[in-house]
């Protein structure tokens, strides 16, 4: 034993000796050198020696829009299912819907699964954009310019590399999406200017469906089989050269369930609902960015696209009719930041419109007629649904829906009445609605008598009204109606 510790005080001595020599003789700019050269060789000689590799997955990617990583949520999804028996600390957040409760990972934990018969290891922690070394393969690197991001870390033994990355990985991401899928609560967006995301989302659940929506059956039926084919269409779509989109165009005078459509449409698929509102939007690029941040499964929704397009060619033309000195151009300046026709013609059917898929855009309008026929063209709206006055089949559900019956004596006369007039299922609802103590029998009376009453005044001579009176009331709305461009009537 004495002699093995003479050698091992002999040897420290030798070293103190040769570092007290390598100070006193050796330049301090050839110091720095040797010592910048060891410590960049020292990872590289640790790594070599470490068995195990690492996979980082951040939770935001690297790129100007510092968007969310998919992949960091369906690891979420799938450790949340799989591997929170071997945590000690969990955070714990309202499931989505509302009742139940969500566990997962705690920042700087540890769980153990398994990959085919072999352990890897997860751990959510924080790291310095800085910390990456050569044996970390990097799926989102950390934002550039943050001190520190939240990130999933996946080690495993090196030689079991590529079981994790054509296997393992693989059954993760499948399992994370039907967790997701099972759970997920669709969303209604709405676009602003400022945060990270140009896009802001609410919980959404509407109670609109295709069961309560007044429509004819036999319509409503098309409208689902056609959804149902696009939802099942990829293949046919990437076959024929097409992007995987539809275009849904709805119109009909006010109060005819436009709304109600979309709601229902968002239901029977499951996607979300992107309400772009396009007097907000100041140019085309904006437009653009705007549908790249929109997610798939989802339905992008311009309502009133009449006056929106009359808007952009009123403002094209005036902007074209503008002349003179610079002064007189400065109102139309901003012009130039607008979105125009041909952007939204881009943005509904354009190269962009590739980007991405399983997307349907819907349009709703009051006024077919006023719509430039290059907006509406078969390609950029598939489908026109015409959202029409309520008939006989349509009263049929709303009599279900708010007075629970399928059969009535006074359906009969309904039943003539509605066909006799214009009447909007917004309105037959508001006669059906039981309130107070009113009974069903009491309902479809008073809507008997408001239909009599349309059909009336459509007719011209307006119920209960003196002869004096009810000529001034009908001048009064001809000349209503002709000021408003509709009618060219001279009231004597």
């Amino acid at each position: 034993m004495a002699p093995s510790m003479e050698k091992w005080v002999g040897f420290g001595s030798a070293m103190a000796g040769f570092a007290l020599l390598w100070s006193k003789l050796i330049p301090d700019h050839v110091q720095e050198e040797a010592t910048n050269i060891m410590s960049s060789w020292s990872p590289m000689v640790a790594a070599y020696f470490n068995p195990y590799e690492q996979i980082t997955i951040a939770e935001y990617s690297d790129d100007e829009q510092f968007r969310r990583n998919k992949l960091f949520d369906l690891v979420s999804a799938y450790l949340s299912s799989r591997c929170m028996g071997g945590a000690r600390k969990l955070n714990a957040v309202l499931a989505g819907d509302g009742v139940g409760t969500q566990f997962g990972l705690d920042d700087n934990q540890e769980v153990v699964d398994r990959c085919h018969g072999t352990r890897v290891w997860w751990n959510l922690c924080k790291a310095s954009k800085n910390s990456n070394s050569s044996t970390v393969i990097n799926v989102y690197p950390p934002e550039e310019g943050e001190a520190e991001t939240r990130h999933y870390r996946l080690v495993f033994h090196k030689r079991h590399r590529k079981l994790v990355q054509d296997s393992y990985l693989p059954d993760v991401i499948k399992q994370g999406s039907e967790l997701i899928a099972k759970t997920r609560r669709r969303r209604l967006f709405t676009h602003h200017a400022r945060g990270k995301s140009l896009w802001t989302a609410i919980p959404w659940k509407h109670p609109a469906t295709f069961d309560t929506l007044a429509m004819d059956p036999t319509k409503k039926n098309e409208i689902m089989d056609d959804l149902m084919a696009f939802r099942k269409g990829k293949s046919y779509h990437s076959k024929v050269g097409k992007a995987w989109k539809r275009g849904y165009l709805l119109y009909g005078p006010p109060g005819t369930g436009k709304s109600s459509m979309i709601s229902a449409m968002a239901d029977f698929l499951g996607y979300d609902v992107y309400d772009l509102d396009l007097t907000t939007v100041t140019r085309n690029t904006d437009l653009r960015k705007l549908f790249l941040e929109t997610t798939e499964q989802s339905i992008i929704v311009i309502e009133d696209i009449h006056a929106i397009e009359d808007d952009i060619t009123t403002r094209l033309k005036d902007k074209k009719a503008v002349k003179g000195d610079k002064l007189h151009q400065l109102p139309f300046l901003y012009a130039k930041d607008k979105v125009t026709l041909s952007g939204l013609l881009s943005f509904i059917d354009g190269l962009w419109s590739a980007c991405g898929g399983e997307r349907i855009i819907v349009l709703t309008t009051n006024h077919l007629d006023q719509l430039d026929p290059a907006l509406i063209r078969r390609g950029r709206m598939d489908k026109h649904v015409e959202m029409s006055y309520c008939r006989f089949e349509a009263f049929k559900v709303l009599a279900n829906n708010y007075l629970g019956i399928t059969e009535h004596p006074l359906f009969g006369a309904i039943q003539r009445l509605l066909y006799e007039t214009n009447t909007t299922p917004a309105d037959v609802a508001h006669s059906l609605m039981p309130r107070g103590k009113r009974n069903a029998d009491e309902c479809l009376t008073g809507l008997v008598q408001t239909l009599k009453k349309a059909r009336m005044e459509s007719a011209g001579t307006p119920p209960s009204m003196s002869p004096v009176k009810r000529s001034t009331k009908y001048n009064l709305r001809q000349k209503k109606r002709a000021r408003q461009g509709n009618r060219n009537i001279i009231c004597s």
